[in-house]
């Protein structure tokens, strides 16, 4: 097999936080009265009860869809193309489909695109949502506000992108808060409350990416005040108000973990998890992104950290994963992942066998669900030849590296952290094992990539650099080097000339 000597890289191409004032109280006039709310043309609550957002539950949907096809199948087949011919209203090659069942189309496929992973389609249809609100409903209306919600929920949870959450959410705020907006039921008034708190929400998670702590902290406060406001609505629907609560707790508990503070981040995870075994079971799989938590939560506590209870929490995590997804499932291999990381930290006996344990368990599943040269599979590939390393496995870890080196190239590039770190494990292997030339050769390549990537005064180069000095003053290396200083010149102070300086002939002047 290849040795690391074999892939030599190619060359290559030449705050204090701000004083954050209280949010006023969202204004909801309740309007008593027996006549039927307005239509979506004026602006009512025409649609309040019937109308969800794009990332609620699609269930209804799913269900009216399917018993309209059933509807279809039943007619004639010359009844249903005349049908599908009429999804279009073209008035001289113009839709003229009204605004309001455009806005409807838009919110069902945001769900589909969603459930189906569809990152760009859906941000994509949560856009065309906002400006058809705009349109359907105008510029004040709070279920513009939701809209906006919506696309700040989406930026930030499929895309990652804290600043465009942060902008829309704010917008969002901005609607919900300098208006008054009529309540002719105690289901539209608990829905703009419901606006109100998943707006504070993901502008607060929104604010915490960013590191922004005292911010997030005022804004999912204010959720929290919200959600006991909303309590006090006459015929609520206990269960979506007991999973908006376990949301902006979990919320906190990120936010507290992030600002390591663990007590508190603690205290709010352990009431999420007391909500959600309350409504939805001890086997929930809501319990696990929560049991996951608590143990980094115990973990991040430095010397005061109980790294048993750590694990205990990762393992009841994945063993509701195990009973909760079929055999070979990906979401198997990630909590497997976190628990070999929780066992390989943690100081229990056998503790590096049984993370070894669980790392092979999520590279079996890894490698058929994402194949052996995808990423991910590298990733745990690294973790796992880490782990011999401090197991004295070295020889089986080097054979690791070396089947991993061109996959990754292949994978992340030549020129890239991911390979810098196979050739620096390499080298530091060897040098434990004695073997210096072999170590100065890795250590110089992964050398390479570092300065390329960072620069030459960065600390991971630096680092490296200190190996390679340390093993070229060794007498073995030292003895083998090719001297420099038989190469330069022997300095002389005086150096004789036939001619004078500048190289310019007198009789030019």
């Amino acid at each position: 097999m290849a040795d690391f000597d074999d892939f030599p890289p190619s060359d290559p191409e030449p705050e204090d936080p701000p004083v954050v004032t209280p949010a006023p109280v969202i204004p909801i006039v309740d309007i008593p009265t027996a006549e039927p709310p307005p239509t979506p043309s004026q602006h009512g609550d025409g649609e309040s009860t019937t109308r969800e957002s794009p990332f609620r539950d699609s269930q209804s949907e799913e269900e009216t869809e399917t018993g309209q096809s059933e509807v279809d199948s039943s007619r004639p087949p010359s009844t249903r193309r005349k049908t599908r011919r009429k999804k279009k209203r073209l008035v001289n090659g113009v839709d003229m489909t009204p605004p309001a069942e455009l806005l409807k189309k838009a919110e069902r496929r945001a769900k589909k695109y969603r459930n189906d992973k569809k990152v760009d389609e859906c941000i994509s249809e949560l856009v065309r949502c906002t400006a058809l609100s705009r349109i359907v409903y105008g510029d004040g209306d709070w279920r513009l506000a939701e809209a906006h919600t919506n696309l700040a929920a989406g930026y930030l949870e499929l895309r990652g992108l804290a600043p465009q959450a942060q902008q829309h959410a704010e917008t969002s705020r901005s609607i919900l808060l300098g208006g008054v907006h009529t309540s002719h039921s105690s289901d539209t008034k608990a829905r703009i409350l419901e606006v109100l708190i998943n707006m504070h929400l993901v502008l607060g998670r929104a604010l915490t990416s960013q590191k922004k702590f005292r911010e997030a902290e005022h804004s999912l406060n204010r959720a929290s005040k919200v959600c006991e406001e909303r309590l006090k609505v006459p015929g609520l629907n206990s269960l979506e108000q007991t999973d908006l609560e376990t949301r902006v707790a979990i919320a906190q508990g990120k936010l507290y973990l992030a600002d390591k503070n663990p007590s508190k981040a603690a205290r709010f995870m352990e009431k999420a998890e007391d909500l959600i075994k309350e409504n939805h079971g001890e086997d929930s799989v809501q319990l696990i992104p929560v049991y996951q938590d608590l143990g980094r939560i115990e973990q991040s506590k430095g010397d005061d950290a109980d790294h048993d209870r750590a694990v205990e929490y990762f393992l009841q995590a994945h063993s509701i994963t195990g009973v909760s997804y079929e055999s070979g499932s990906v979401e198997i291999g990630r909590t497997a992942y976190a628990l070999a990381m929780a066992y390989s930290a943690s100081n229990i006996a056998e503790g590096e066998a049984s993370a070894e344990t669980y790392l092979e368990e999520c590279l079996g599943v890894y490698q058929v669900a994402y194949g052996p040269h995808h990423p991910e599979t590298l990733r745990v590939q690294d973790e796992r030849s880490r782990l011999l390393v401090r197991m004295g496995k070295q020889e089986e870890a080097l054979e690791a590296l070396r089947s991993n080196l061109r996959p990754k190239m292949e994978a992340f590039g030549e020129y890239s952290e991911e390979v810098a770190e196979s050739y620096q494990l390499s080298g530091t292997i060897r040098l434990t094992q004695g073997k210096m030339e072999p170590a100065l050769k890795s250590l110089k390549k992964a050398h390479m990539i570092q300065s390329n990537l960072f620069g030459a005064g960065h600390k991971k180069a630096k680092a490296t650099q200190q190996l390679i000095d340390m093993i070229v003053k060794t007498p073995s290396v030292a003895a083998k080097e090719p001297s420099t200083n038989s190469k330069k010149p022997h300095f002389s102070a005086i150096v004789g000339r036939n001619t004078q300086l500048g190289g310019f002939k007198t009789t030019l002047f």
